[in-house]
């Protein structure tokens, strides 16, 4: 099996880059406020599931710079002020810069530099799975940003809904999208795509996967690989399960200070 990292090679790290839209037969995708409202945000567009106040999103806007001065984009989740969850696989051996996106209420966008990230020492690539596929970005001052915690107290299972954000394909704008687990695993939670409700795809790679108990959104998952290279029907899109002994032990010793509920 074939399985592509959900990150997106950019020509310059200035480049912006949403989720896929679109899979399940008997669960309706959610209105456009109700996407954009499971991160605090209201709908850029209307009827869309582009979202807008980036500046008042958890879903960060990453640009990770190699030595050689290529650049690719992924997304991650702020779950401290100064610190931001996302995939292992955006911080490869040769990354000289990471960038998150600090925007302005104008529409405007600096990259702030982080001072450092760490990738999960475990993290290896599969034969069909990207193992403990996570790391975390450290900012040098907080974010104005709100921060998203990281849900522990009911396990992942299939048959459960998740919203799905980030900053990747097709419209390369923020997007909320709507999917239903249909496995779950020590590993990795996800679904095959079908053409109905959302799939995440390039540039979505390191955004969340999150759920609401008791009002509260938490991460469940860290958008991660998939088998289709357009994120079309068939595709199997994977999350790195963040309850994972392995994954959850790696995030609380990087950030002691988020909130896990």
């Amino acid at each position: 099996m074939n399985r592509m990292s959900r990150w997106l090679l950019v020509l310059t790290a200035a480049a912006v880059v949403t989720a896929c839209g679109g899979g399940d037969d008997e669960e309706a995708l959610p209105s456009a406020a109700a996407l954009c409202g499971s991160i605090g945000l209201t709908p850029k567009v209307l009827n869309g599931a582009n979202c807008g106040q980036p500046e008042l999103s958890p879903v960060i806007l990453l640009n990770v710079i190699s030595g050689s001065g290529g650049a690719t984009v992924c997304s991650g989740t702020l779950i401290a002020p100064n610190k931001v969850l996302t995939a292992a696989h955006c911080l490869p051996a040769g990354t000289s810069r990471v960038l998150a996106g600090l925007w302005g209420t104008d529409g405007t966008v600096v990259g702030i530099r982080a001072s450092s990230w760490a990738v999960h020492p475990q993290y290896q690539r599969g034969a069909s799975v990207l193992v403990n596929d996570a790391a975390v970005v450290v900012l040098p001052r907080g974010l104005p940003n709100p921060t998203m915690g990281v849900l522990v107290s009911e396990a992942s299972a299939p048959g459960q809904s998740v919203f799905v954000s980030g900053w990747g394909a097709p419209g390369f704008e923020l997007a909320v999208g709507y999917a239903r687990l249909t496995k779950v695993n020590d590993t990795s939670v996800g679904y095959v795509y079908e053409g109905k409700l959302s799939n995440t795809c390039n540039g979505d790679s390191g955004g969340p996967a999150y759920r609401a108990i008791g009002g509260r959104q938490g991460v469940v998952g860290i958008t991660s690989s998939g088998t289709v290279a357009d994120c079309g029907a068939g595709d199997e899109s994977l999350y790195t399960n963040v309850q994972s002994p392995s994954v959850i032990n790696f995030i609380r010793a990087q950030a002691p200070e988020a909130a896990y509920f």
